[in-house]
């Protein structure tokens, strides 16, 4: 039987445990986009390819990365217990499993008025903050079950995982008076963090730019950055332009003139609110050389009545998984609008 590693989750088990609360239930651990499966190694063994290719979908940031790492522990391994503590666990079982039973308990959910292939999710079922994600199996056909299972497991685990981002983002209010000066002074609106500063500059002849930054907790750990700029309207929106806007604009109002690695952009044409829009995405690069400095970027141009805006969204994560940020910048892109002079 083929032994899978423990090491990396057994030694965090070892530094977390001591901290842990001695209420009933304690305080779940672990990243949120580590995925601890729950079943039997005569079960699982048969399905981990299949898993592994829909639960650890990749992004492209600056390189693929996966979205989730997806560890299988045995009910009946030795810290499987302790392992029932991390944040997002996953459950697959059929309608006699004893965990199954336990999530469906917390769920509210009667296992035998259930089709198999249900999922469903319950709260803080072995540790408080914690999501289980329930899969219920056919009996007889399980690793059958299991693979056709697998995407509404994902979507059950992402749209959990985005709500999670959008609520650590908002940990610190919504700047809705800065939304609202962005409408009235410059005719556009974002919503951001009250913790994003503010930076507005003047480009002479009555044009400005806006730049909206969070580089909290240290800027050699983290930046994400959103700039708008604008100008009359342009008579079409293509990634030439873009990339035209963004080599004037990185050079001069950025801290690190930044080369554009466009091997692997994107380039998507869409409607927003109403208006025509064009997305490109890539990969910004120092352009000194001085420091290994990379990282993804997301721009928009946006065809208000009045204007052409540019918004161009970056970030900077050096050695950490990128995708949390990923949502919080396109979350900000979202909330963009035209209004007052822009409209």
């Amino acid at each position: 039987m083929k032994i899978r590693p423990f090491r990396a989750l057994t030694a965090l088990l070892a530094a977390a445990l001591p901290v842990l609360s001695a209420c009933s239930k304690q305080t779940a651990f672990g990243e949120a986009n580590s995925l601890i499966i729950l079943a039997p190694d005569s079960l699982s063994l048969q399905v981990e390819e299949e898993t592994r290719q829909v639960l650890e979908p990749t992004i492209f940031t600056s390189r693929d990365e996966k979205q989730y790492e997806v560890t299988f522990v045995d009910p009946g391994h030795e810290n499987a217990g302790q392992l029932r503590l991390f944040r997002n666990l996953i459950v697959f079982g059929t309608a006699d499993d004893p965990l199954l039973l336990e999530v469906a308990a917390e769920a509210g959910q009667d296992l035998s008025a259930l089709e198999p292939g249900r999922v469903f999710q319950a709260s803080d079922v072995w540790a408080l903050g914690q999501t289980v994600t329930a899969a219920l199996l056919r009996s007889g056909r399980e690793a059958e079950s299991w693979v056709a299972a697998l995407p509404s497991v994902l979507n059950a685990v992402d749209t959990n995982y985005r709500e999670l981002v959008l609520r650590r983002m908002y940990a610190t209010a919504a700047d809705t008076a800065l939304r609202t000066d962005l409408g009235r002074r410059f005719g556009f609106s974002l919503l951001v963090p009250q913790v994003y500063d503010r930076i507005a500059r003047d480009l002479g002849g009555g044009d400005s730019l806006v730049i909206l930054r969070n580089d909290n907790p240290d800027p050699s750990e983290l930046i994400r950055s959103v700039l708008v700029a604008w100008r009359p309207n342009a008579d079409s929106l293509t990634r030439d332009l873009a990339m035209e806007w963004r080599a004037e604009i990185d050079g001069t109002h950025y801290n690190v003139p930044q080369r554009i690695d466009d091997s692997n952009s994107s380039v998507v044409n869409f409607m927003w609110e109403g208006r025509s829009a064009l997305e490109v995405t890539g990969v910004w690069q120092d352009e000194t050389g001085g420091f290994p400095a990379a990282g993804p970027f997301i721009v928009w141009l946006v065809d208000c009545p009045a204007r052409t805006y540019f918004v161009d969204a970056w970030l900077y994560s050096p050695n950490r998984p990128k995708y949390e940020y990923m949502l919080q910048l396109q979350e900000i892109l979202g909330s963009f609008r035209c209004v007052g002079s822009g409209a």
